[in-house]
């Protein structure tokens, strides 16, 4: 194991006012889990960005590679999400004990970049703190989830349709996987989100998430829920270290 611990985040969303805001929260649930664990100090985070820099991590220099959330269409054809699709598979090819996270539209493209396919949501897209049953895997990877599920933030207008190949499910509704190699590990919900965070993007939800002015009122308390983002991060921490 690499010292000091060290993270690549690649934020798949263009840059906008709230990048600085989700930027923090993944420092800060990363380091609250990090001081649950009690280690001697917190992880270092390195920010990527994969659609204009087009710059990914060197995997040699990373002990956990994270996929973020984002809204490109994971099915799509931009030069950049297909990159980073052959990003991925060729890590795992050349660094096949890498460990890497992707996060709901990480999760997604992760999917796809290995056999799976996504598509919108037939229903309203799903915003706020969710209970995600888990699976008899997922009761294994989250020992500490109380009644057998996790409280997880969501926000999210598209789906995992079909899983990628060679991938185990630890959560009910396509919510959460490993691979058979126990090296990636993905959620569709937002462990990193906070309170203050998920009201912001809830206020601020793009038009094809179809959340009007009443749904969004609604969905305020929703997304204020206790929820077990650090317990999440803090079990990631030491599966990396596994």
């Amino acid at each position: 194991m690499k010292t000091p611990f060290r993270i690549a985040v690649l934020l798949n969303g263009l840059a906008s006012p709230n990048t600085a805001g989700i930027k923090a929260s993944f420092e800060t649930a990363i380091a609250s889990a990090s001081s649950l664990n009690s280690d001697a100090s917190p992880p270092t985070i390195t920010f990527y960005d994969p659609i204009i820099a087009q710059i990914h991590p060197d995997p040699s220099k990373y002990d956990l590679i994270v996929l973020s959330g984002g809204t490109a269409d994971p099915m799509g054809s931009d030069p950049w999400v297909l990159k980073l699709q052959n990003y991925l598979r060729t890590t795992v090819k050349d660094f096949p004990k890498q460990k890497i996270v992707g996060i709901c539209w990480g999760h997604q493209t992760t999917c796809i970049s290995f056999g799976g396919s996504v598509a919108s949501m037939e229903g309203a897209a799903e915003i706020g703190v969710t209970k995600i049953s888990l699976t008899a895997e997922g009761k294994k990877m989250f020992p500490f989830a109380s009644e057998g599920a996790l409280q997880l933030h969501e926000f999210h207008a598209r789906e995992v349709k079909t899983p990628a190949k060679g991938f185990v499910a630890l959560a009910e509704g396509k919510q959460s996987f490993l691979n058979e190699e126990n090296t990636i590990l993905t959620f569709q919900g937002h462990p990193e989100l906070n309170t203050d965070l998920a009201r912001t993007l809830l206020a601020n939800s793009p038009a094809y998430m179809g959340i009007d002015g009443e749904r969004k009122e609604a969905l305020v308390e929703k997304v204020g829920m206790d929820h077990d983002g650090v317990k999440i991060w803090s079990r990631i921490l030491k599966w990396v270290r596994e």
